[in-house]
């Protein structure tokens, strides 16, 4: 159902977009062949997408999905342009038959923009809290939604190595969709991610880990030296902490998540809870979660997507309260699918955690 889903909106967004500048582009016409176009583009980008996957040709991949960020942003953008010519209509206004020349020049300035911003080194965002259990400041570096794979490549885990390491963590957190091929494909990024300093590792499944296989994640967590906390906690710096499944993809309940936290909270501890989606806050805050990291969301990646992310996961990006509790949600260390980012920004976050001293 979602396949056959996803395939009617690439069909649609080829069809308005292609019609759209026939229609507003002078050297253009809405013949014979423009009409079947939109079907052509999409049954074979499936087609290739499907042996790129299947024959692991990365580079392919990567053209095929940079391609579908452009789409989106095209479609976006005359989507938007229609919105603004139904409303001038109201009042007798009418936009030049060339407005398809400016709206082809904006599209390609955005797309440059996007891949521009995509390839920049994550920026730093340093946060403090509060963390009155702990006897001493704890520095953690908080890394999530990597997909290292097709469209992030091994230069970028280096460099992410680099950044860890010139800041110097006491742990290293990751929160899911770190690894976006299978353990064999994964072990180059593996290597670099078990050499980071300090050897503290600890993570939890994303959405995307279930997708290649437990057992590839398994693996790929081990060789990268990344504790894997699946439903229990472990202790570091004297930290609790507590790594729960991916809530949505692992179909958690929220009765589920509170019996979790209930078997794993220890009250005269700091409890850091990490999972992947950021739901069911005020159930970790009333169990006496301290801090709460969770990814996911990408900051919405390519704008005006975060609204549409908005209305499944109010916790898109940024730092929430509730009660006592923090819940911090990153837009993401790189990205997922097109290289590409549009108003959001890649980010790695480290928190220091300010003790009694």
């Amino acid at each position: 159902m979602f396949i056959f889903i996803a395939c009617f909106i690439f069909l649609l967004m080829h069809t308005i977009v292609i019609f759209w500048f026939c229609q507003n582009t002078p050297m253009l016409t809405l013949n014979t062949l423009a009409k079947c176009l939109p079907l052509l583009l999409t049954t074979g980008y499936i087609a290739l997408y499907i042996l790129a996957r299947k024959i692991n040709y990365w580079p392919l991949e990567s053209v095929l999905l940079t391609y579908l960020g452009a789409l989106f942003l095209a479609f976006c953008l005359v989507f938007g342009i229609v919105a603004i010519t139904l409303l001038l209509d109201i009042f007798k206004i009418s936009l030049p038959n060339t407005l398809g020349f400016w709206v082809l020049g904006i599209w390609l300035i955005i797309v440059m923009i996007s891949l521009f911003t995509a390839a920049k080194t994550p920026k730093i965002t340093d946060i403090t809290f509060d963390a009155a259990n702990l006897k001493n400041n704890i520095k953690i570096a908080f890394v999530s939604d990597t997909h290292f794979g097709a469209t992030v490549g091994i230069k970028r885990a280096e460099d992410l190595k680099q950044i860890i390491e010139n800041n110097k963590p006491d742990l290293i957190i990751f929160t899911g969709d770190v690894f976006e091929a299978n353990s064999k494909d994964s072990i180059p990024f593996a290597n670099v991610l078990k050499d980071i300093l300090p050897n503290k590792k600890f993570g939890v499944l994303g959405n995307h880990e279930y997708y290649i296989g437990l057992d590839n994640t398994r693996e790929s967590f081990k060789n990268a030296g990344i504790t894997l906390l699946e439903n229990r906690s472990d202790n570091a710096e004297n930290i609790n902490i507590i790594g729960i499944n991916d809530i949505r993809t692992a179909h958690i309940s929220k009765q589920e998540f509170e019996n979790i936290l209930k078997q794993e909270i220890k009250p005269n501890n700091f409890n850091l809870l990490l999972t992947h989606t950021p739901m069911y806050f005020e159930e970790a805050a009333k169990a006496g979660v301290n801090l709460m990291l969770s990814g996911h969301n990408h900051g919405g990646q390519i704008w005006p997507f975060n609204f549409l992310v908005r209305l499944s996961n109010r916790y898109l990006y940024g730092h929430f309260k509730s009660g006592q509790a923090n819940l911090f949600v990153t837009s993401g260390t790189f990205f997922w699918g097109p290289p590409m980012r549009f108003l959001t920004n890649n980010e790695i976050v480290f928190i220091t955690l300010k003790g009694e001293k």
